[in-house]
């Protein structure tokens, strides 16, 4: 019966870093045989224990990131308290029990940390791993223009509007992905239809107008976002708005991706509906001209979300 070899990480974004840890695990699996799996959870740690917690992509967008690496599949469970509390021992033992036919290898990163209190370090699993005659394969820091690729570092150039950074990171564009929901619908009157994105628990970049790209039914088309509370019409809640630049899409209740590529300006209160209109057909403008550059770029060759 075949092994597994198995990836641990939350994998959220699934960048360069994890990509790396991924592709190794898949490696270490075709030399033997043996099956890859990417073992993860459903929820962040921290979301049990600090509350409400933005994610880098939804679950779908983590599983098909995880299967282009080359990984058999992803398996995940539920972050819970019982979980929390389990002491590394007893994690690696409830690990190796999971899979038929037992585990191979285990593939980490530098900095994994696992068992209650996050007492286990790579140091511990290496000693666990020895005992019960597994592999273990840690992979190094990964760094990109001299920064630590990490989910922390992405989440804070999102937060500070940083898109070009967070991609650099990421290998890709970050994408929100989600359904169009009902909103105002203020933008067909002025013949600038807009698709309100619905994120979820995705993290929201820094409020702006961003060139964008919008994929819908495996098209797509370049595009304008703002994020915000679209202060000009008294709005209140952060909303992710895109506009198809020169398109008329029904997309009320479709399922949307939104590729963030530049911020271009900050968010603005203008005195009137038609002012903000004629801003957004000049932001439009703008867009286009990135979305242009971009597709000569080979880099931007790969795939969405």
């Amino acid at each position: 019966m075949n092994r597994t070899v198995v990836a641990l990480g939350m994998f959220d974004g699934v960048h360069l870093a994890h990509r790396a840890l991924l592709r190794k695990a898949a490696e270490i699996a075709r030399e033997n045989g043996d099956a890859a799996v990417a073992f993860t959870y459903d929820n962040h740690p921290k979301e049990l224990f600090s509350g409400a917690f933005s994610y880098l992509c939804t679950r779908e967008q983590r599983d098909a990131q995880i299967r282009s690496t080359g990984c058999d599949r992803m398996d995940s469970v539920p972050f819970d308290a019982a979980f929390a509390a389990m002491e590394p021992e007893q994690f690696v033992d409830w690990l190796t029990a999971r899979y038929e036919g037992g585990i191979s290898a285990i593939v980490v990163g530098y900095d994994y940390r696992f068992g209650a209190k996050a007492k286990g370090d790579t140091a511990l699993l290496c000693e666990l791993c020895a005992a019960r005659g597994i592999r273990l394969c840690v992979i190094d820091r990964v760094t990109v223009d001299g920064e630590t690729c990490s989910s922390t570092n992405i989440r804070e150039a999102i937060r500070a509007g940083e898109t070009e950074r967070a991609e650099r990171m990421l290998g890709r564009p970050y994408t929100l992905s989600g359904a169009v929901v009902h909103a105002k619908a203020l933008g067909r009157q002025y013949d600038c239809p807009t698709a309100n994105l619905d994120a979820g628990m995705q993290l929201l970049p820094k409020d702006g107008v961003y060139a964008t790209e919008l994929l819908f039914e495996g098209n797509r088309y370049d595009a304008v976002t703002n994020v915000g509370t679209n202060p000009t019409v008294g709005g209140r809640a952060r909303t992710v708005e895109t506009h198809a630049i020169g398109e008329s899409l029904d997309l009320y209740g479709k399922h949307i991706e939104v590729a963030f590529f530049k911020r271009l300006r900050d968010e603005k209160r203008f005195e009137t509906k038609e002012e903000l209109f004629r801003q957004i057909g000049r932001d439009a403008e703008t867009a286009k001209k990135v979305c242009e550059e971009r597709k000569k770029s080979v880099y931007n060759s790969e795939p969405l979300c």
